[in-house]
């Protein structure tokens, strides 16, 4: 059984497994030995094979972006509930992971073995020979993913930043995975602030190397800036987070979605909002564990709307113009699980298997610039950035003239529902959530991170490796 070493030391013959174009075809290029990666087409084989490692059922890949990770921060709140229980989500949902289950398993090992395809990608660069901006532009695509995937390890199994006490605490962090590491190596966890200083320091240093230009499902200089705020804002450093949103905001490269667009544009690729998507197709994707699967009355129905909280009854209103309301979708007929579910996965071709999940959109940059300013000066400065993206989303809306940080942290919920925002926003904000059992959740319950896995922990020892408070 592999562990975590195995996959930062992994052979490339095996994980550097990827391809040229296999959104549209059956993988079709394996690096295979140590001189694999030697042109600017092999390294661009090595990119696409860092998506590749997160999407495909046929590896096994669970707890990634396209299945239930997409939607973790939404089954910890009361907003959902079970429309049938499958045992698929029973034991997140209502906090009873252990360090012996799956899930804890699945997101260590998926995103450090990402994390191996992207270090030993990283390792080969220096010997591609090829033009240097491409070369150069590759490069930070992987610098931007191994930041990105480091903040969603961080997300899993670390609390936030900016709600704790102490970010210089001993074994509060992650292992960092900088390099290419051998098959017995032994990782000790480092701090919260160090977690978080990396992830800054990659995405700082892959900005000058990426193209500004858009191009579906790459990373770009504008994907690493709104990452930058995004852990910005997680790390309580409120003004660059301000800066950086700010920035992608005033580029106009994106667009918000329009109140005539935003029903239709969950089935398509390539929108205005979608500033990073996973790509997945009718060959590459989680199957039954995909994102849409979890909000479909003919998949596992795990993410129903809870229709008593009050996310749901703002967006059942019709009073409130809302177009957001349009993305609740009312299965109360369906003949075996009845009720309300996300509109946002409905599939592309017919196949419920087969949604792109955005990663980062421009509505969160905006929400960023929100909760950012509030911070910084109160409600008054946080008020235009909700206004702007309720008066794409509400006909008729009314400018106000200062919002609460209750209302920034609504709007995540408005907006983000089923795209793994809402338990997130609330508690880097010292705030609780609502379990789907009914109790309290506060920011700083144990219960908010996962367990280290056990065999993680046996194989370092208990005295290098540091279990997670309260799995002990």
């Amino acid at each position: 059984m592999k562990k975590i070493f195995l996959f930062m030391g992994f052979a490339a013959g095996i994980l550097l497994t990827s391809c040229s174009g296999f959104l549209d075809t059956e993988p079709s290029v394996e690096l295979k030995d140590d001189d694999a990666i030697t042109t600017v087409q092999d390294l661009q084989n090595a990119v696409n094979g860092v998506a590749y490692r997160l999407i495909d059922y046929d590896n096994g890949v669970r707890f990634s972006y396209t299945s239930e990770f997409g939607i973790y921060a939404d089954i910890l709140t009361n907003d959902f509930k079970v429309g049938v229980d499958m045992g698929q989500t029973t034991a997140i949902s209502n906090y009873l992971v252990t360090q012996n289950d799956n899930y804890p398993k699945f997101g260590y090992n998926y995103y450090y073995g990402a994390l191996g395809n992207v270090n030993k990608s990283l390792s080969y660069v220096p010997q591609v020979e090829g033009d240097e901006a491409e070369i150069n532009d590759l490069k930070g695509q992987l610098l931007t993913w191994r930041a990105l995937l480091h903040f969603d390890l961080a997300r899993m199994f670390c609390h936030i930043p900016a709600s704790v006490q102490d970010v210089n605490a001993e074994n509060t962090g992650l292992v960092l995975a900088d390099q290419v590491y051998p098959a017995d190596y032994k990782g000790k966890r480092s701090t919260l602030k160090a977690t978080y200083d990396f992830i800054i320091k990659d995405l700082t240093d892959a900005m000058p190397l990426l193209s500004k230009s858009v191009k579906l499902g790459s990373m770009n200089y504008w994907v690493a800036l709104s990452l930058r705020a995004r852990a910005y804002l997680y790390a309580g450093d409120y003004a660059n987070a301000l800066k950086d949103a700010q920035e992608v905001i005033n580029s106009n490269v994106y667009k918000l979605y329009t109140i005539a667009d935003y029903p239709g544009v969950w089935d398509k690729e390539g929108t205005s909002e979608a500033i990073f998507e996973l790509r997945v197709n009718d060959n590459h994707n989680n199957d039954r564990y995909s994102v849409g699967y979890y909000n479909s009355p003919d998949g596992y129905a795990e993410c129903v709307f809870n229709e008593k909280s009050p996310l749901f009854l703002y967006l059942s209103n019709a009073a409130n113009n809302d177009v957001r309301s349009q993305l609740v979708n009312d299965q109360t007929s369906h003949p075996d699980v009845p009720g309300y579910y996300s509109g946002k996965y409905p599939g592309r071709g017919g196949s419920v298997y087969v949604n792109n999940f955005k990663i980062v959109r421009l509505s969160e940059l905006y929400l960023i610039a929100a909760e950012a300013a509030f911070h910084l000066n109160g409600g008054a400065a946080a008020a235009p950035f909700i206004n702007q993206l309720r008066q794409n989303r509400i006909t008729g809306y009314t400018d106000v003239s200062s919002v609460t940080l209750d209302d920034i942290l609504f709007e995540y919920e408005k907006e983000f529902f089923t795209e793994n925002q809402i338990a997130f926003a609330y508690w880097r904000n010292k705030r609780s959530v609502t379990s789907r059992g009914g109790t309290e959740v506060k920011y700083n319950d144990d219960r908010t991170i996962l367990p280290i896995p056990q065999r993680e922990i046996d194989f370092s020892g208990k005295d290098v490796l540091i279990q997670n408070p309260g799995y002990e």
